[in-house]
């Protein structure tokens, strides 16, 4: 997967420098594949690098289409994602809170674009203790990817899923065993039975089952990510 991405790395250094040499460092074009580097140097793990690329991005935006515009937010809640990753939750906060304004009034209240924010929006908040922030935001958020993008999408399938761990450290059992089983059905629907998202998913159930003292239920769940990981290592072998 490394090989993959530094390949598209390669790739996006070439635009980069063919952009520059037709239209400029400043225009737009070059901000969108500065973009796109950064997303790719994220998946790497080269999270300052990619921080720095999303500023340089925004810089350019600001010049190019101004601070209301989507494609600034995008380039905002990219870096918002990329600082909480660092650590840097609050100032994830600050950016997620900007982009959503924007997107709010750029693409209206029910765009998928806006739930996005507002979920990530609302797992920064459960990173700082504010647990009822945080289950609002979720909540709307995922009522909006049900009507925008149907029940059955990954967004959607994600968006349970930090719902249900908000809702699990809220000891609301009941109601984060709904989202993870939930989003568990999609995943495996989507991903089949063996992808990593969909084990990571059945050991946030077990973990809930556990929590509300249902150890039968719980342990049953282990056992079949334990064979899962058994026969993801032999077809791997």
């Amino acid at each position: 997967a490394e090989g993959k991405y530094e390949a598209a790395l390669q790739v996006a250094e070439e635009s980069h420098s063919l952009i520059i040499e037709n239209y400029g460092e400043e225009h737009t074009f070059c901000a969108s594949i500065i973009n796109n580097k950064a997303l790719i140097l994220k998946q790497l793990g080269k999270l300052e690098e990619a921080s720095r690329l999303y500023s340089k991005a925004l810089a350019i935006y600001v010049l190019g289409v101004g601070t209301e515009h989507p494609s600034y937010a995008t380039a905002l809640h990219n870096k918002a994602f990329v600082e909480r990753l660092q650590g840097n939750v609050e100032e994830g906060v600050r950016l997620f809170s900007k982009a959503l304004d924007i997107r709010r009034k750029a693409l209206g209240p029910e765009h998928s674009d806006v739930a996005v924010t507002m979920h990530n929006l609302g797992s920064c908040s459960r990173e700082l203790g504010n647990l009822e922030k945080a289950k609002d935001l979720q909540e709307q958020a995922l009522l909006i990817l049900r009507r925008r993008l149907g029940t059955e999408h990954l967004i959607t399938a994600g968006c349970m899923n930090a719902l249900g761990l908000t809702l699990k450290q809220t000891e609301d059992y009941d109601g984060a065993v709904n989202m993870y089983a939930n989003a568990l059905g999609v995943q495996q629907r989507a991903l089949g039975v063996r992808h990593p998202d969909v084990i990571t998913t059945m050991h946030n159930l077990a973990e809930c089952y556990s929590g509300s003292g249902d150890s039968e239920k719980a342990n049953r769940i282990r056992d079949s990510i334990l064979k899962l990981l058994e026969e993801n290592q032999e077809t791997l072998s």
